[in-house]
C-alpha cells in the first residue's frame, strides 16, 4: 500500500505557488515616470500592475509604490503597505501586512525580500493559509520563510495543523523544513507532534513526497488489543522501489504470541501484474511452533488472446488465521487455493487449462470433507449469437478433467463432458418465448471407484428440453398523490429431461442445491455435473413492480414462484432420499425503497401442503440522513428443511449528542444460545482531529471465540494512530460513513 503521506508538508506545494518569485527579471523598459496611483511594469513572465495610494519610480533605479498597495500577476495577488523593486539588483522589498494570494491559498507575513531571478530570499514571519485540491484546509507558521534558489524553500521553525483558527487540537511542529520541488522531496528535522498540547509522537528525521507520489518512509505505527494476541504493536517501513514496483515490511509485536514480521511485494507492467505476501512468526509462545503465511497472486496477458493467473496461498496451520487474524473474510476461510490457469479467447470461442489444489483449514469440532484436485482441466466454451438475425443462439460448454483425492476411499479418475444447445428468442414489447433443446454427454474413465468397484467406465447420454416464456404488462396507478408505473411480469418455466440410471457414477464436484434458495429457472435442480436430474416439471412465476412516474425509481418489487412436477424424482444424490412432494415450497420476496429513508429485502419459504413456514427473512434499513443509521435482519429456518436457525442481526451508527456517534452490530443466534458477532464503539468528531473507540466479539470456530479491543486517534490530514478498525466498521455496520466525512456534509 501506498504511505499515508503528511498534508501538512505534501501541501506546502503552494509555497512556490503563491510567491511572487515566479515573475521573471522586468524586461528592458524605458526609465519610469512618476505615477500616480496605479502603473504596469512588463516582464519576460507577463505584465504586473500596481495599485496604491502612490507609484512613482527613478529612472532604472527602482518602482515604488506606498500605502494600500496591491500588486497583480498572471496568478497572484500581492498586497503591503509598501513595495519597492528596482531593476538593477533585481531585487523586490515589501513591508507591512504583506499578502501573497494564489487561488484559495494564502501567505501572510510583516516583511519580504526576494531577488525574483535567482529566487534568494526571505519572508518573516510567515503564516499560510493553505486549502488542499480536495478541499481541505490547514494553516502553517514559520518565524522564516528562507527562498534558496529556483523552487526550494526552507522554513524555520514550523508548525502545521489542519485545526481552524482558536482551535489547537494538534500541532506538528519541526525546528527545520525543507522543500525541494525539483525532486518533489522535503525534509524535516527534529518533528514533534502535539495532541491537545501534549507531545505524542517524536522523530528526529523526516523525509516525504511533495506530490502524489510515493515516497519511502516509515508508515503510521498501529496499536491494539486483544484475548488471543494480547497487546500488539504494528510499524509498517514502505519501499517505493520503482513507479511500478514497491513493498511494505510489517513487524509486529504481540506479547502472547511473540515477534511476527510481514512482507507485501506489489508489481505493475503493462502485461502482467501482481502480489506476493510472506509472513513469519519464528516461534509462538502459545503453541510453542513456528507459524507462517504464503501468498502469491499472478496475472499475465501475453497478448491480445492468451492470459494466464497464479494463485497460491498457504498457511503453517489451520488455526493461523483464527488466532493471528481480526478480520472476518480470513476467519471464515476455509479451503485456500492452489491453482495455475492458461486462458485462450476467440472471437466466438474460448478455452481455459488449469491445475487446482486446496489447502483445508479444519476445525476439530466441525470438519469439512475434503476438496478434489484438479489435475489437469480443460475447459471450452462456443458462443453464436447471431444466426438467423440473431433469433437463433448457438452454445457449447464442454470439459475435460481429472480428479484426484488422497483419500483411497475416494473415486478418481477422468471425466469428459459435452453440453451443446440450441435456442430460440421470440420477443416481443408484450412478451417472449424461448423454447431450447441441448444434448448432455458425459463419460468417466476411473482409476478406483470404491463404491462400485467392477465400474470404471462409464457414459451418459441425456437430452434436455427447456421452454422459457413471460408477459410484460403495465398500468398507470396513482398512491397518495403520486403517479406510479405498476407493472405484472407473469413467467412459465418449462423443463423436460428423461431419466437415466446414474448411481455407479461418481460425485466429483457437484452437490444438492441449497434447499431454501432453490433456482426456480433452471434445468438442474443439481450442483454440477455429476448428477443431472429427471425433470418433467413447470415453474410458474409473478413479479410485479412499482416505479415513481417520473424518475423510474423502483419503490418496490413483489415476486411469487413455485414449481410443480409431473413425476416422481428417480435420480437422486448420494445420501440424500427423493423429494415426496410433486410441488416446491412457494417462494415468496418483497424489496424495494419504501421511502427515501426506509428500504426493506425481504423472502420467505411456504410449505402450503404441510401449512409450515420453511425458512424467512426479513431486512430493513433506516436511513435518516448522514450518520443516522440502522439496519434490523430476522433469520429463521425451520429444522425440517434444513440447519436449524434463529437469528436476529442488529447494526447501527447514530449520533447521540454534538460531534458523537454511537456504533454498534448485535448478531445474536437463539439456537446456538451465542453471539455470533457483537460490536460497540463510540467515535467522536472534532472537525480537525477524530477518535474512535471499538470493541468486538467474533466467533472464529465451532466452539471459540476471540475479543479485540481498537483505539484509533486521527489526525485529520496527518495521520492515524492505533489499529485500524474502519474495515471492521464498513463489514459489520453496512452503510458506515466516517463522521469527518459526515461533518463535510
Amino acid at each position: 500500500m501506498a504511505p499515508h503521506r503528511l498534508l501538512p508538508l505534501t501541501v506546502a506545494l503552494t509555497v512556490a505557488c503563491v510567491c511572487w518569485a515566479e515573475d521573471a527579471p522586468l524586461a528592458n523598459q524605458p526609465p519610469p515616470q512618476a505615477m500616480t496611483n496605479h502603473g504596469k511594469v512588463q516582464t519576460q513572465r507577463g505584465p504586473v500592475s500596481f495599485e496604491a495610494d502612490q507609484v512613482h519610480g527613478q529612472d532604472q533605479d527602482y518602482i515604488l509604490a506606498e500605502g494600500a498597495v496591491i500588486a497583480h500577476t498572471q496568478n497572484e495577488t500581492i498586497e503591503a503597505d509598501w513595495l519597492r523593486y528596482e531593476p538593477k539588483s533585481d531585487a523586490m522589498d515589501a513591508k507591512g501586512n504583506v499578502r501573497l494570494q494564489h487561488g484559495k491559498n494564502q501567505l501572510d507575513s510583516e516583511r519580504m525580500s526576494l531577488k525574483i531571478d535567482s529566487r534568494l530570499g526571505e519572508a518573516t514571519p510567515a503564516h499560510f493559509s493553505l486549502v488542499s485540491d480536495k478541499g481541505q484546509t490547514g494553516r502553517a507558521d514559520a518565524d522564516k520563510l528562507f527562498f534558496e534558489g529556483p523552487n526550494q524553500y526552507r522554513l524555520e521553525p514550523a508548525s502545521f495543523t489542519t485545526c481552524p483558527a482558536n482551535n489547537d487540537g494538534w500541532y506538528l511542529r519541526t525546528s527545520s523544513l525543507k522543500l525541494d520541488y525539483d525532486r518533489s522531496i522535503g525534509s524535516a528535522r527534529n518533528v514533534r507532534v502535539e495532541y491537545l498540547g501534549v507531545p505524542i509522537l517524536y522523530a528526529p528525521a523526516l523525509d516525504f513526497a511533495l506530490d502524489e507520489n510515493r515516497k519511502s518512509g516509515f508508515l503510521s505505527p498501529s496499536f491494539g488489543v486483544s484475548d488471543n494476541r494480547g497487546l500488539e504493536v504494528i510499524a509498517p517501513w514502505y519501499w517505493n522501489i520503482a513507479p511500478n514496483r514497491d513493498a511494505t515490511f510489517t513487524p509486529r509485536i504481540m506479547t502472547k504470541r511473540g515477534a511476527q514480521l510481514g512482507a507485501e511485494y506489489r508489481y505493475l507492467a503493462p502485461s502482467y501484474q501482481g502480489v506476493l505476501v510472506v509472513e513469519a512468526l519464528p516461534y509462538d509462545s502459545q503453541t510453542g511452533a513456528g507459524r507462517y503465511r504464503e501468498f502469491v497472486d499472478h496475472k499475465q496477458q501475453f497478448n491480445s488472446r492468451l492470459s494466464g493467473a497464479l494463485h497460491l496461498e498457504d498457511v503453517s496451520d489451520d488455526a493461523y488465521f483464527t488466532d493471528l487474524s481480526s478480520l472476518v473474510s480470513q476467519t471464515a476461510l476455509q479451503n485456500l487455493p492452489r491453482e495455475a490457469t492458461l486462458n485462450y479467447n476467440g472471437d466466438w470461442w474460448s478455452v481455459l487449462g488449469r491445475v487446482q489444489n486446496y489447502q483445508t483449514l479444519q476445525d476439530p469440532a466441525a470438519p469439512v470433507d475434503l476438496p478434489y484436485r484438479r489435475a489437469p482441466q480443460i475447459l471450452a466454451n462456443a458462443n453464436r449469437n447471431d444466426l438467423f438475425g440473431g433469433r437463433v443462439h448457438f452454445s457449447f460448454s464442454g470439459e475435460m478433467v481429472r480428479f484426484d483425492h488422497n483419500l483411497a476411499s475416494k473415486a478418481a479418475g477422468g471425466r469428459f463432458n459435452a453440453y451443446p444447445s440450441i435456442d430460440m428468442n421470440l420477443e416481443q414489447t408484450y412478451g417472449y418465448i424461448r423454447p431450447k433443446l441441448g444434448w448432455q454427454l458425459t463419460r468417466y474413465v476411473l482409476d478406483r471407484n470404491p463404491d462400485y468397484p467392477g465400474v470404471l467406465s462409464a457414459s451418459r447420454s441425456l437430452p434436455i428440453f427447456s421452454l422459457d416464456s413471460g408477459a410484460y404488462l403495465d398500468r398507470n396507478m396513482s398512491w397518495r398523490g403520486e403517479r406510479y408505473l405498476q407493472t405484472l411480469e407473469p413467467r412459465l418455466y418449462y423443463v423436460r429431461i428423461p431419466y437415466r440410471d446414474q448411481t455407479a457414477l461418481p460425485v466429483f464436484d457437484s452437490g444438492m442445491g441449497d434447499p431454501l434458495q432453490p433456482q426456480l429457472y433452471t434445468d438442474n435442480q443439481f450442483i454440477g455435473i455429476d448428477r443431472i436430474n429427471d425433470a418433467n416439471q413447470v415453474t410458474l412465476g409473478v413479479t410485479s413492480r412499482f416505479l415513481e412516474a417520473d424518475t423510474g425509481l423502483e419503490r418496490l418489487q413483489v415476486t411469487l414462484g413455485q414449481r410443480y412436477y409431473f413425476n416422481d424424482q428417480r435420480v437422486v444424490m448420494p445420501g440424500f432420499s427423493a423429494r415426496g412432494a410433486n410441488v416446491t415450497n412457494l417462494l415468496g420476496q418483497i424489496s424495494g425503497q419504501l421511502t427515501d429513508r426506509w428500504r426493506i429485502d425481504s423472502g420467505l419459504q411456504y410449505n402450503s401442503s404441510a401449512g409450515q413456514l420453511a425458512q424467512a427473512s426479513i431486512g430493513s434499513t433506516y436511513h435518516a440522513g448522514p450518520g443516522k443509521l440502522l439496519n434490523a435482519d430476522l433469520r429463521y429456518t425451520n429444522p425440517l428443511y434444513g440447519t436449524e436457525l434463529k437469528q436476529v442481526d442488529l447494526s447501527w451508527q447514530w449520533p447521540i449528542q454534538a460531534k458523537w456517534y454511537s456504533l454498534g452490530r448485535i448478531n445474536y443466534s437463539f439456537y446456538d444460545r451465542r453471539l455470533v458477532e457483537g460490536l460497540a464503539g463510540l467515535e467522536y468528531n472534532a472537525g480537525c482531529w477524530s477518535a474512535r473507540a471499538v470493541i468486538q466479539k467474533l466467533v472464529t470456530t465451532a466452539q471459540t471465540s476471540s475479543t479485540t479491543f481498537f483505539l484509533q486517534l486521527e489526525l485529520q490530514g496527518l495521520t492515524r494512530l492505533g489499529p485500524n478498525p474502519l474495515d471492521i466498521l464498513k463489514n459489520s455496520i453496512p452503510g458506515y460513513t466516517k463522521s469527518d466525512e459526515l461533518e463535510r456534509h
